[in-house]
């Protein structure tokens, strides 16, 4: 992705401050999705971040029934992801996504994924949201992944690519 370079300067990451909210989603690493090596397998991690970025639209409003009301939908164009250490059996995982920008018809979208500690789980069982960016809590565990999507929104009917409507541009990312 142009001028994709994954952020590296601890938390939160610069690239939230220009979020309307971030999203919370929370995992628990199952003993199918290990490779032979024992650990998550890579296309699994893919699949928590796919998973957090369709529950992350539906918490702002926009599930895949209202997208295709409004005419479009958003597909992936490409991902980057950054393995950075592995995730094991039994492990709960904190998945965080915010948009980064939303112009024409593309969406760019990043995640973290940090390993829960014994603390974090001894607070209560997480939960999933939404939460402004100040209000994200610095994770305590390891950072395992980090990552952005480019999206392109598409016409719902015809699949070619579609200027994103302001209103739900405003729902991700501050003007």
């Amino acid at each position: 992705m142009e001028g994709s370079r994954l952020e590296r300067s601890g938390w939160p990451p610069p690239s939230l401050a220009g979020a309307t909210h971030a999203y919370l989603a929370h995992f628990r690493v199952r003993h199918h999705q290990l490779d032979p090596l024992g650990h998550v397998n890579n296309a699994t991690y893919l699949n928590f971040l796919e998973q957090a970025a369709i529950d992350h639209a539906a918490a702002a409003g926009y599930d895949v029934e209202r997208l295709r009301g409004i005419g479009g939908v958003f597909i992936a164009r490409r991902h980057e992801i950054d393995y950075l250490r592995p995730a094991l059996a039994g492990d709960a995982l904190r998945v965080t996504t915010w948009g980064v920008r939303l112009e024409g018809a593309r969406a760019v979208r990043a995640y973290e994924i940090h390993r829960l500690t014994p603390a974090d789980l001894a607070a209560g069982p997480p939960r999933d949201g939404l939460l402004p960016p100040a209000a994200v809590p610095a994770p305590s565990g390891d950072l395992l992944v980090q990552a952005r999507t480019e999206w392109a929104y598409v016409d719902a009917a015809t699949g070619r690519p579609r200027r994103i409507p302001s209103e739900l541009r405003a729902a991700f990312v501050r003007a």
